[in-house]
């Protein structure tokens, strides 16, 4: 009875003992219903910080189309450079002009769990799925120079019909609302259409000014393609007094055909203000007017945008860019030294 007594004693310690063991592991290990209510607190908690707004630290995506221009240049440094003033960290992406390649940065941002993307001189509808992408994982997206992009939070860019009606009024009133004019421009870009628009409204309206050509460029290579054209085009049309182009590179390759065939008395205008075209205005053309953006400003309104979203703050849907005409006028103040 004893031993009998002892092995049933034993028996009762080890079913407690198991007892006790599959206690401790159930509580570690917690059922798929119980992952599923820990994950909606999680994702409750998140919503919860993004409202109440989260001061810290934030790191902010930046990607830019390509840097081959002056304007996208600035841009990207200055954009950086007041993230980290800020106390931020950036994400700095450059696609090397490949509309593919800056899908792809983007990705990568979203992966990389970026709070805000800002995406800069991007083509409007490749950029259409990306930023969608961004948005299911509830990245707020801001668009510099990149046009109205569905799902963008907010859009930063000067208004280019009115920059493009004031140049290429600029160049009518230099010609006498007359003469034969080669224009310039291309597809890819939102800024760039917007600017072409403009040409073909103030061509229609002003009958004495003849479009003997339109040479289409591109972005990059876009001074080889503007010098290949303007080049062919004023061989056929030695009588040309006008070149419109929609950007200061393509008014560049412009300018180098008009000099090098030894053309004169040929005005030409453009919009960014690179160096070459404020050297240009300063020797008295044949680059005669260029337009030139507060970039400061515009990457200023980047950053803090990007803040505000980060912290569940409402933001303008719009944001203009002020464009300054520089002429023989004022060329000095923007020539560097």
């Amino acid at each position: 009875m004893v031993k009998r007594s002892k092995y049933i004693t034993i028996i009762s310690f080890i079913l407690i003992f198991l007892l006790s063991g599959c206690s401790v592991f159930s509580s570690s290990a917690p059922t798929k219903k119980e992952q599923s209510n820990n994950q909606g607190k999680t994702e409750e908690n998140k919503t919860s910080n993004s409202e109440n707004g989260n001061n810290g630290p934030i790191t902010i995506g930046v990607s830019t189309l390509a840097l081959s221009n002056i304007n996208n240049q600035k841009d990207y440094e200055y954009t950086q450079k007041f993230i980290e003033e800020k106390g931020h960290k950036a994400f700095m992406v450059n696609a090397n002009g490949s509309s593919q390649k800056q899908v792809q940065d983007i990705e990568t941002l979203i992966q990389a769990g970026v709070d805000v993307i800002i995406i800069q001189a991007g083509e409007t509808d490749v950029l259409k799925g990306v930023v969608e992408k961004a948005n299911s994982e509830g990245i707020p997206v801001i668009s510099v120079l990149s046009g109205w992009i569905p799902g963008v939070s907010t859009m930063i860019a000067p208004n280019d019909f009115e920059v493009a009606t004031r140049l290429y009024q600029y160049l009518a009133a230099e010609t006498g609302f007359q003469g034969k004019v080669i224009t310039l421009s291309h597809n890819n870009h939102v800024s760039i259409r917007m600017r072409r628009n403009v040409q073909d409204a103030i061509l229609k309206e002003y009958s004495g000014i003849e479009r003997v050509a339109n040479i289409t460029t591109g972005f990059p290579g876009t001074e080889q393609l503007a010098y290949k054209g303007v080049e062919s085009t004023l061989q056929a049309h030695p009588d040309v007094n006008a070149i419109w182009a929609t950007f200061d590179l393509e008014a560049i390759g412009a300018a180098k055909a008009v000099k090098d065939l030894g053309k004169e008395g040929i005005v030409i205008g453009g919009v960014d203000g690179e160096q070459q075209a404020f050297q240009s205005i300063k020797e008295g053309g044949p680059i005669v007017v260029t337009y030139v953006a507060d970039i400061e400003d515009r990457s200023q309104k980047a950053v803090d945008a990007a803040e505000k979203l980060a912290n569940g703050e409402q933001v303008e849907k719009y944001y203009s860019n002020e464009m300054i005409e520089v002429t023989i006028e004022n060329v000095d103040e923007f020539l560097e030294n």
